[in-house]
């Protein structure tokens, strides 16, 4: 076992009935009990948050502690748990997951296959816990609820990856420190916005020479409910407006650019309508919600692309105003 020092970060909003489930897995690591820590951010839950973690730190075994962050946003609360971190290593699990007793070693392992590895990246496998999936919801579309592979079973370094799950990773304490923690993409749009923040760090750490790592056997099952049609749709705009941001973030194209781009996007866009109106005159529902859920993506990229390239403090005011009419 490769034995490092880890902060292990969990990061929770008003969801204290899951959280004796994630901890006493996290206590029950079999990972060294001095060589990590874990830290349960609250970030400004109104229910027993606060008294549930409490009722744990004497019985946990090691080192158990609370902190809050009163700056809403799950990205203020990965990167308050960061700040508050004592260790060279920090590994992120969201609270409504369940992991084995080797979550964490198998997760860290990630860090010795190669110099410079920055990232470490575990997989994500959606439980509905015995709920009954509807026909429109296929495997292509899950991948807009956090579901998150790599074909293969064995661990390996990731050639040129763009996203990983956030809810199931590692980073180095140096790596997060250079490139400025999270970056919330929500101060770029909405406050709802679905963000692409782990894309953007990504972008960060391979731009400074640093590697990411794939460990197939840190899996991490998500707990989630059967989204609505609708509630997916809007998801997947969200994803497409946080898209468009990241674009703009990371190119800066001119605004010509910006429209030849939101034109694309657009055409895109009346493609995969016509292939979702397609996949359901043929009676495929599944194919038909997958492509509707691109189309809604595409139109998020349209409409923040112009707007973004075109002037950027009021692309961030119309955004923020017309956020509830999507």
């Amino acid at each position: 076992m490769n034995v490092i020092p880890v902060s292990v970060i969990v990061c929770t909003y008003n969801r204290a009935a899951f959280l004796p489930n994630v901890i006493s897995q996290l206590c029950a690591q079999d990972y060294p009990k001095d060589s990590f820590e874990i830290i349960i951010v609250d970030n400004r839950s109104s229910d027993d948050t606060p008294q549930t973690v409490q009722r744990f730190i004497p019985t946990c075994g090691l080192t158990l502690r609370y902190v809050r962050e009163d700056r809403p946003g799950v990205t203020n609360a990965r990167n308050c748990g960061a700040a508050e971190a004592r260790y060279p290593y920090l590994a992120y699990l969201d609270d409504d997951c369940s992991v084995g007793v080797d979550w964490l070693s198998q997760l860290v392992s990630g860090f010795g296959l190669a110099e410079q590895v920055s990232v470490v990246a575990g997989r994500v496998a959606l439980d509905y816990d015995g709920q009954k999936v509807p026909s429109w919801l296929g495997s292509k579309s899950e991948r807009w609820l956090a579901d998150f592979n790599f074909p293969g079973s064995q661990p390996r370094l990731l050639e040129n990856p763009v996203y990983v799950c956030e809810g199931n990773m590692a980073i180095t304490h140096e790596a997060w420190r250079a490139v400025g923690g999270f970056l919330g993409m929500d101060q770029f749009s909405s406050p709802h916005v679905a963000s692409q923040e782990i894309v953007y760090l990504l972008e960060q750490v391979k731009r400074r020479g640093g590697k990411v790592a794939f460990i197939p056997a840190a899996v991490a099952h998500h707990h989630t409910a059967i989204p609505t049609q609708g509630r997916m749709l809007m998801r997947a705009y969200w994803h497409g407006v946080s898209d468009g941001t990241l674009d703009y973030l990371l190119r800066r194209f001119s605004r010509v650019s910006a429209i030849f781009r939101s034109a694309l996007d657009a055409a895109a866009m009346f493609v995969f309508l016509f292939l979702s109106f397609f996949s359901l005159l043929v009676f495929n529902k599944a194919d038909s919600m997958y492509h509707l859920l691109r189309a809604a993506a595409r139109l998020g990229r349209v409409l923040s692309g112009l707007r973004l390239a075109g002037d950027w403090r009021r692309a961030r005011l119309w955004l923020l105003t017309h956020a509830v009419r999507f």
